[in-house]
């Protein structure tokens, strides 16, 4: 019996929905003609944030493996051959950068910026340790944002966020902990306490910012504790030095960070 009624129940369901005429979509209608327009720009929007997503995604790529290569360069006897190698690199790079220019022409860049961001924060991470190498001093904005004009080349001027400028050299500061600590175990003297003053002055620049963002305030507390490593790194060397052989070194400095880690947490 109460398959019989849920059969009745079906059976007049279907008949209701047939009584109903089929109605047909008026494409010269002006609401439909006002959907099918926003449905064509929000598909062109979120095609234009993949293709920058991707694009992103290999500046990220090859700013690390410029990363990887300056790393060799501190204290290296071919440190200018490893410079002018990480030269041509950035000229891959800059390319990668004029499509995402171009992606952005008449757009509100802004809209668009969680999309390309991670990977301009890593290609200034990598500018501005090359530039370190080099000169021992902080990339400026107006340095960065040079790099961002492709106009006199025929293409498009990317915009810099001052914000992207800024979480890429919080970042900086973690390639400089690793090239103190490398630096230190290869028997170079100078370059730890080099670095140490670097931090501190980057260091005390980011508490002056305040809590302008969450973002900010993360790399702070990472940029902190990579400059509690070069401290205790730069303060081994200082005291115990000339105590530890040169092949001992490294392992002496990894240890002293280790237990100042297990000391703080």
């Amino acid at each position: 019996m109460a398959a019989e009624r849920r059969g009745e129940k079906r059976s007049r369901r279907q008949t209701s929905e047939s009584n109903f005429p089929k109605t047909q979509i008026d494409e010269n209608s002006p609401i439909i003609k006002s959907f099918r327009r926003h449905q064509q720009e929000l598909d062109s929007r979120h095609d234009k944030h993949e293709r920058l997503v991707k694009c992103s995604r290999d500046v990220t790529i090859a700013s690390k493996r410029i990363i990887f290569l300056l790393q060799r360069a501190g204290g290296a006897d071919n440190q200018e051959t490893i410079l002018k190698e990480a030269d041509e690199k950035f000229l891959e790079v800059k390319g990668l950068l004029k499509i995402i220019a171009l992606e952005l022409d008449g757009e509100d860049s802004y809209l668009f910026s969680r999309a390309y961001s991670p990977g301009l924060q890593e290609y200034i991470e990598a500018l501005s340790f090359s530039h370190f190498l080099r000169n021992k001093t902080l990339i400026s904005y107006e340095q960065v944002k040079a790099t961002f004009e492709f106009s006199k080349e025929g293409g498009k001027d990317l915009e810099l966020n001052p914000f992207d400028y800024i979480l890429g050299i919080a970042d900086l500061t973690g390639e400089l902990m690793r090239l103190c600590i490398n630096s230190a175990a290869n028997g170079d003297k100078e370059t730890p306490f080099e670095v140490c003053r670097f931090l501190r002055d980057i260091h005390d620049a980011f508490l002056s910012f305040g809590n302008v963002s969450r973002d900010v305030s993360s790399k702070l507390r990472v940029l902190k504790a990579s400059m509690n490593k070069v401290e205790v790194a730069c303060y081994t060397l200082k005291v115990r030095g000339s105590e530890i052989p040169q092949f001992a070194l490294a392992e002496a400095l990894n240890t002293d960070i280790i237990s100042t880690e297990d000391r703080d947490h």
